[in-house]
């Protein structure tokens, strides 16, 4: 904040009614990154919690030029020493300060025509001016534009800089209101060889004057510093004009460290101007400045919680160079978000923290999503950082090792910092026991074997791809298949082995039923395995027939008693949580009957939640299905533990 001698500012109201404290914007981040950053806008903080926009050119007929030929790239120039001893000379006696802040340049020798130009363009759509009593999105009778060391045109070279700029609605702006305030006398300074010049200030050309100021030397040159103040009307665009003349025989001129200053004006009340108390006395600027936090919430975020948000920068090959964090909290009592915590970490320059932090700008909703932050506290590795996801070189560094070790990094927006879910997964060898019933008809012989093979084929290929607890028996119905692992019937092994009850069986005796019929009860051989078999208690229970006839004795036809044996199987199987696999054989039956036989099958399956084969598949899905079924099974556990401290996200590798 300045407070400037005021009893010396004639433009300005008396000490009486008012003094006027300056607030300037905070161009520490801005670095010219090279050629691209010609005509493309940069916005800076300032100061008030908004932005600047500022852009570079040069107007129609003339050429840009290469920085490293004699000149100075523009930069950001924080407690800038000319500015400050500038304000202290002129009107302004009195005004010093070291908070003074500019963007400085200095034009080269390439520049060798009979004229030089170039352009300054400043863009106020996100200037917080309501600040300082005026209105966002305007500069306005509120803010200052300072312009520095301008040739008086005495001996060396004379420049004008043209200043026009456009309303809050697109129309063009006045000059007439605007102000220069502290354009006129300089005391001498010491040497004697670098007095100001006056300056004039008309529709809105700003120039150096042939006449020196009072106490100059007859030979002045420069001026230092042009204070223009602009009127109530307020713009929302400026564009200044740079044109650069020869006097006399000189090379083509150049501008010596050009300075660009913006300043808002906060005008201070005094009820007792002669003798002011304590609270109404200027107070020094604070050291550290206090940075400026601007966070745009989303709607309806609960008050007094606490967000989190995580970013990333990244290398040209999409690899991470630094990692970051910030945490902010929404007041229980409402108000503006209050940030809490940041830090980001990479190699270059170690670890910046909150105190690190100058300006912090955040916005994740609407059409204007942004996230920019300036350190000003020197790190490890780097005097200033400048971070913008709005701008195309996202991330710059000044000092330290150079911007070069940031540019073509990419900084990815902020996303909501979430908990940490760790899932583990433990594996189990389930227990399955897989009983395969075979007709064994003489209309199954020829394919018996070839089905034997097949399936104890896809049964050994499964048990080798992974852990299993398998137990498979293999049972004919009625009769058995030499040579073949279908070497006991369903009845010797139930009766046998799983010591069942004869009586209570339901697939018929071998003979009783006229032809190979008994043979073929498909449905009751699975009723019988379901009841009586001798399932372990923890297993997974399957059986899986092949056949090739209808359910109930064999045949062709699918008639209603085929339906209801199924029917009885089906319901068997749900109440026992069995599943039913089934493979139907080649077979006489006509195209019809065979339709009807494969959806009988496939009904069998589907409904315990089984798989139907048929010779057309030639088992390969069987071996797919048995691993799934006698495959060791995972489980997982998952547990989510709360977002960790930004710090420690930000330096964990």
């Amino acid at each position: 904040m300045l407070q400037p001698n005021v009893s010396q500012t004639p433009h300005l109201p008396p000490p009486s009614t008012e003094t006027l404290d300056l607030v300037f914007w905070d161009p520490s981040g801005y670095k010219w990154n090279g050629s691209g950053d010609w005509n493309q806008w940069r916005y800076i903080p300032d100061g008030l919690g908004g932005e600047i926009g500022i852009r570079f050119g040069v107007s129609s007929g003339f050429g840009t030029f290469d920085w490293n030929n004699g000149g100075v790239a523009p930069h950001g120039s924080i407690n800038d020493g000319t500015g400050a001893s500038s304000f202290g000379k002129n009107e302004q006696a009195g005004l010093t300060s070291t908070s003074v802040n500019a963007i400085r340049m200095q034009a080269n020798r390439q520049f060798t025509s009979a004229q030089n130009n170039f352009t300054v363009e400043l863009d106020f759509s996100r200037y917080k001016g309501s600040k300082a009593g005026g209105k966002d999105g305007v500069a306005g009778a509120h803010t200052l534009i300072g312009l520095s060391d301008i040739y008086a045109g005495l001996t060396y070279a004379r420049t004008t800089v043209t200043m026009t700029g456009t309303l809050a609605d697109g129309s063009a702006a006045s000059p007439a209101g605007w102000k220069l305030l502290n354009g006129g006398a300089a005391p001498p300074t010491s040497g004697g060889n670098q007095p100001s010049a006056q300056l004039s200030l008309t529709n809105g050309v700003l120039q150096g004057t042939s006449k020196p100021a009072p106490g100059g030397m007859a030979n002045s040159i420069d001026t230092v510093m042009g204070l223009v103040r602009l009127d109530a009307a307020g713009c929302k665009t400026l564009h200044l004009r740079y044109d650069i003349f020869p006097v006399g025989n000189n090379r083509a001129p150049r501008i010596d460290n050009s300075g660009l200053y913006v300043a808002t004006a906060f005008l201070r009340k005094s009820d007792q101007p002669s003798t002011p108390s304590k609270a109404d006395q200027p107070s020094k600027p604070a050291t550290p400045a206090k940075p400026t936090i601007v966070i745009k919430d989303k709607p309806g975020k609960q008050s007094g919680s606490t967000t989190s948000y995580t970013f990333a920068v990244k290398n040209p090959d999409g690899s991470i160079a630094g990692k970051g964090c910030f945490t902010y909290e929404t007041p229980a009592g409402g108000g503006e978000p209050k940030l809490t915590a940041f830090y980001y970490h990479d190699k270059t320059v170690g670890t910046l923290n909150q105190a690190n932090v100058q300006t912090f700008y955040f916005k994740q909703d609407g059409d204007d999503p942004r996230f920019t932050f300036v350190t000003g506290t020197p790190a490890k590795g780097v005097c200033s950082l400048t971070a913008d996801t709005t701008l195309p070189a996202q991330l710059t560094g000044i000092g330290g090792e150079g911007p070069q070790s940031y540019l073509g990094k990419t900084l990815d927006f902020p996303k909501l910092a979430t908990g940490t879910t760790v899932t583990e997964e433990s594996t189990s060898t389930p227990a399955v026991d897989l009983v395969v019933v075979i007709d064994s008809s003489v209309s199954m012989k020829d394919e018996a074997d070839a089905l034997n093979k097949a399936v104890g084929a896809a049964i050994e290929t499964a048990k080798t791809k992974c852990p299993s607890d398998l137990r498979v028996t293999y049972l004919g119905i009625e009769g058995t298949f030499k040579n073949t692992r279908f070497d006991t019937t369903v009845k010797n092994y139930l009766t046998g082995t799983a010591k069942a009850d004869e009586s209570a069986l339901r697939g018929r005796k071998k003979g009783t039923v006229a032809g190979g019929g008994a043979q073929e009860d498909g449905a009751r051989a699975i009723e019988d395995v379901i009841a009586h078999y001798d399932w372990r208690p923890s297993a997974k229970r399957a059986v899986f027939f092949l056949g090739d006839e209808a359910f109930e004795g064999g045949g062709s036809d699918v008639n209603q008693e085929d339906i209801d044996a199924a029917n009885r199987a089906i319901d068997a199987a749900k109440k026992s949580d069995v599943r039913i696999h089934t493979y139907l054989g080649t077979s006489g039956a006509k195209e019809k009957q065979r339709k009807a036989l494969e959806n009988e099958f496939a009904r069998a399956a589907s409904e315990t939640g089984g798989k139907a084969f048929t010779s057309k598949d030639a088992l390969n899905g069987f071996q797919e299905l048995l691993e799934k079924v006698i495959c060791g099974s995972k489980s997982s556990t998952t547990t989510t533990t709360e977002f960790c401290c930004c710090q420690e996200y930000a330096e964990k590798a």
